[in-house]
């Protein structure tokens, strides 16, 4: 518990003392040198990112990075075990990725700066109106070259298991025509989430080929959720089971 609380004490003000920095980021962004700028941001993102897992002891094996195209539009999609899936994307793919976060994650101090820098779409669960607006959000944060992550679960599984998959998150891919790099994230849950205080751990991650989403009809489209999340789940440690249980 003492190594938890010594953790977040420190976060927090790591956070602070970087807010002047992530101010600059976005200013930049605001006009128009976002791209120019973005692999200082990706250097300084991942490197912080690096530090958080080394802190906290999460050794994590990652493989498929090959996988990851060099294109202008991307959308990495992946299962959700815990709330250190942000920070392991952000400290191992090759550039910079906002996320589709929650709306109280707004209010947030500090940390809601570095959020809106990254190109993030906040969306208010359970407001299909508001869901629809948030993902229009992001396919212009897309459009502007900001790769962004997606988690369809909506939740976290908190444990093993895969929780069913929404579709319509899916939207953010197809109507951006961005590229999905689908990505499986395995054991990040027993570093937080198991114990409820941070434990270290292993954790393993798989990024598998990609899914183009640019030119595809109709039919081709309805197809792209089940391609993406059978690939996730090809590569969990154990089958898919019901996760509802653990999550509650």
């Amino acid at each position: 518990m003492i190594k938890t609380v010594i953790f977040f004490s420190v976060f927090w003000v790591c956070a602070a003392l970087s807010t002047p920095l992530a101010v600059l980021f976005l200013a930049f962004d605001l006009i128009g040198l976002g791209r120019a700028t973005r692999p200082a941001l990706g250097w300084f993102i991942s490197g912080w990112s690096r530090a958080i897992l080394w802190a906290i002891g999460a050794h994590v094996a990652i493989t498929g990075l090959e996988n990851v195209p060099d294109e202008e539009r991307l959308c990495f999609v992946g299962n959700h075990q815990g709330d250190l899936d942000i920070v392991i994307m952000l400290a191992y793919l090759p550039r910079p990725v906002g996320f589709i976060a929650k709306s109280q994650a707004a209010w947030f101090p500090f940390l809601n700066i570095w959020i809106a820098v990254l190109g993030s779409s906040f969306i208010k669960r359970n407001s299909p109106k508001q869901g629809m607006k948030a993902i229009a959000r992001g396919v212009r944060s897309i459009e502007r070259g900001h790769a962004l992550v997606i988690y369809p679960e909506g939740t976290r599984s908190r444990g093993p298991a895969m929780l069913p998959f929404h579709k319509g998150a899916f939207k953010l891919a197809t109507r951006s025509g961005a590229t999905i790099v689908p990505v499986t994230i395995d054991g990040s849950w027993r570093v937080w989430e198991a114990h409820k205080r941070i434990e270290a751990g292993e954790v393993r991650v798989v990024i598998h080929p990609p899914v183009r989403t640019a030119g595809l009809d109709v039919e081709q489209r309805k197809a792209v959720p089940t391609l993406v999340e059978a690939a996730i789940a090809s590569a969990l440690a154990g089958t898919r089971t019901e996760a509802r249980q653990t999550s509650a």
